[in-house]
């Protein structure tokens, strides 16, 4: 099976390079693209930057370039429930992207789009369902998704009230968006670095980063 490894930020591609032992491939490609293999599955993976348009644009050149089936996107995120703790794991069920709204022309809630019955856009159920065969007490949450870091307290309450969302990020809708269009299977593994604060994301990240990559290496190895 083809494999690709979306990863956004700096610390998360530093530590996925160094567990990994991996160099970007010596193919001269817009994205310094890395592969290796693991059980038998190629795996390709680059850092897209920051935000929904970038890393759509990253999991569709991994789709057409070298044909992935399946795309994994991981990475730190923010907690918008008091449930979750810093440096918590958890699977992502579904994203919303709550910066999509039509509803001033369309007769359709915020943040769902035509295509779906609800705001909620899933993730892959058998590779959930996998997921939790190797990590049984992983915990799955809905994720929030937007062009923006959330560090306000009234924006992190209105996502919980209007999507029941757990987490926020900036790119997993579009990852997720994009391989659903493309018929390509999609798993979202997450580590809490923040309660959605800047002072937060700056201090835990890159230990966040080590600690959801762990917990990848795992299921990477089981696949």
């Amino acid at each position: 099976m083809k494999i690709g490894l979306i990863i956004a930020t700096e610390e998360e591609y530093e530590t996925l390079v160094a567990g990994f032992k991996i160099k970007a491939s010596e193919e001269n490609d817009i994205y310094n693209t890395f592969h290796f293999v693991v059980n038998g599955n190629d795996i390709y993976g680059a850092r897209s930057g920051i935000g929904e348009i970038a890393a759509t644009s990253l999991t569709q050149y991994l789709i057409t370039k070298y044909g992935v089936e399946l795309i994994f996107n991981y990475g730190v995120c923010g907690a918008l429930k008091k449930t979750l703790a810093r440096e918590d794991v958890v699977l992502v069920k579904g994203v919303v992207h709550y910066d999509f709204d039509i509803s001033q022309i369309d007769p359709i809630e915020k943040g769902r789009y035509p295509e779906f019955e609800m705001p909620l856009i899933p993730t892959s159920l058998k590779y959930r369902e996998l997921v939790k065969t190797i990590i049984p007490n992983m915990k799955e949450v809905v994720c929030a998704s937007g062009d923006k870091f959330i560090a306000s307290e009234k924006i992190q309450n209105e996502l919980v009230n209007e999507f029941d969302a757990d987490i926020c990020d900036m790119e997993s809708a579009g990852i997720v968006l994009t391989a659903i269009k493309n018929k390509v299977d999609i798993i979202s593994l997450k580590g809490v670095s923040d309660s959605a604060s800047d002072n937060e994301y700056n201090e835990f990240a890159k230990r966040a980063s080590e600690v959801v990559f762990e917990v990848l290496k795992e299921i990477i190895y089981s696949l």
